[in-house]
């Protein structure tokens, strides 16, 4: 267990407050460093990075991006239906996958413009063209990009620009998805250089598809969070309410996320109901419960609901975006809250089982002057603190892939986005009132606020850095993976400056 210098014990410390003391002589390169974590109790990730379930930070883009390079994202709640959520879980869903089952199919009749209006919502042009538009009826062609991508007349019905079922290479399910053989039919779109291979049963009717970009998609991003037919994995927040959250979990079920986090500025006794509901109901979905700031609160929830909880996210006003601590005088310093969480979940390990925590917040976020744009240093020090992952908003919510637009500030020259807490006003005239329990109240007090971020780029360039930060911290320290580093760690106290 890692070293905590003892000016740390029963105190309340930041990040800032500490550094992690390098007691070995490194013997390896730091990208053989293995970050490799439990994000849930059933779900590993190759990186410990998770994106916050905030409207500014995180939708299908920035859950996609997350997934791609080895970490997960958590899609928000706060749009006006239900239905908004599902159309990213959705789109992140068939960004990438092995067999693409049950795909979107048209008819002869559809429009070029039914093509492009799919590929607006869902990123994708190759569609099978079936009799009627349904999948209850025989393939009759297949559209991809190639043969749209230089036709200006919308208008125009596919059937005049599909590749007819006569001349199109196909596979047959018994010999594909019944067998779960992604090889053979990798060997059929390379032999042919095919983009698209329809899978087709013994009625000439369509079952799945298998695509060449996602072939490509799955060398490219060998990190990926991905479930057996290598899909990204996709996590949604749910309201801490059991009548409000029910509705969302089924069809979240039923787009196929994977787990859900119970999402609330503090975790409610209610949360547990909201998990035992959904473990009888989707037992294959994980599920998070929280916040909580306390060891006494850990303690609580792993023994009412240790088969019910797969993992508790850590943090009760830490975050930049955050104002809960300064307005209600309530809170935690987030690594002192995540320190006893752990040793908390760890001594109840031996009876109730292991129980991941997930460090949400307090990761500094560089001033616009600094130019500074990654800061590893606080995730490895939460990760030496005992935390699987990491959870952050405003670290992330300068990328292109955070929902918003960039705009250039004119007092600090230069470009930024909005970043907003879920407590603030302008978050709350939405749904993430339910979060604060200020959904049926007159009066509301914020406890979060609208912030400028610097924009940052893309995340394609700025996770892989990132990552790349955490592992050479970890190889300055002589560690090779998180676990060397929780069962090391020399955790000493920082004076201020």
């Amino acid at each position: 267990m890692a070293k905590l210098h003892q000016d740390l014990i029963n105190k309340e410390f930041q990040y800032k407050d500490i550094t992690l003391l390098p007691n070995r002589l490194p013997d390896f390169e730091r990208d053989e460093v293995d970050l490799t974590t439990h994000f849930s109790k059933n779900i590993e990730l190759k990186v410990p990075l998770v994106s916050s379930p905030m409207d500014t930070v995180t939708g299908a883009e920035m859950a996609i991006l997350m997934a791609l390079e080895g970490g997960i994202g958590v899609i928000h709640y706060n749009f006006q239906t239900i239905d908004e959520q599902i159309e990213k879980v959705e789109k992140v869903k068939r960004f990438k996958a092995g067999f693409i089952h049950n795909p979107l199919v048209l008819s002869p009749q559809n429009t070029i413009k039914d093509i492009y209006e799919i590929n607006d919502k869902y990123g994708f042009f190759s569609l099978p063209i079936t009799e009627d538009g349904t999948l209850n009826s025989k393939l009759k062609g297949i559209v991809t990009h190639r043969d749209i991508r230089y036709r200006e007349d919308m208008e125009t019905k596919l059937e005049k620009v599909m590749t007819p079922r006569e001349k199109l290479r196909i596979a047959f399910k018994k010999d594909t998805v019944d067998k779960n053989d992604l090889d053979f039919v990798h060997k059929i779109i390379k032999e042919y250089n095919l983009d698209t291979l329809p899978i087709i049963d013994k009625d000439d009717k369509i079952v799945a598809l298998v695509t060449d970009s996602d072939l490509r998609k799955d060398k490219k991003y060998p990190l990926a969070t991905k479930n057996k037919n290598k899909q990204l994995r996709i996590f949604t927040a749910v309201e801490s309410r059991l009548k409000l959250a029910k509705e969302r979990i089924g069809k979240g079920y039923e787009a196929g996320i994977d787990g859900i986090i119970i999402d609330a500025g503090i975790v409610f006794k209610e949360q547990i109901e909201i998990a035992k509901y959904c473990k009888e109901n989707f037992p294959r979905l994980e599920v998070i419960l929280g916040n909580v700031g306390s060891g006494k609160m850990v303690e609580e929830i792993i023994k009412g609901a240790s088969n019910y909880c797969d993992g508790l996210r850590v943090g009760i006003g830490p975050g930049t975006a955050c104002i809960t601590q300064q307005e209600l005088g309530t809170g935690r310093s987030q690594a002192s809250a995540v320190w006893e969480c752990v040793q908390t979940a760890k001594n109840l390990e031996a009876k109730y089982g292991f129980m991941p925590i997930i460090a949400d917040g307090g990761i500094k976020i560089p001033d616009l002057g600094s130019g500074d744009i990654q800061k590893p240093g606080d995730i490895t020090k939460a990760l030496a603190l005992g935390a699987q992952t990491v959870m952050m908003g405003g670290l992330l919510a300068g990328l292109d892939q955070s929902p918003g637009e960039k705009e250039f500030d004119y007092k600090e020259d230069r470009m930024i986005k909005k970043y907003r807490g879920m407590g603030s006003p302008e978050a709350m005239e939405r749904r993430s009132g339910v979060r604060y329990g200020m959904d049926k109240v007159k009066i509301k007090v914020p406890e979060g606020k609208l912030i400028k971020v610097p924009y940052r780029g893309s995340g394609y360039d700025f996770i892989p850095k990132l990552i790349a930060g955490i592992k050479q911290s970890l190889q300055k320290q002589g560690f090779k993976n998180i676990k060397e580093l929780q069962k090391f760690a020399d955790i000493r106290f920082l004076p201020s400056e």
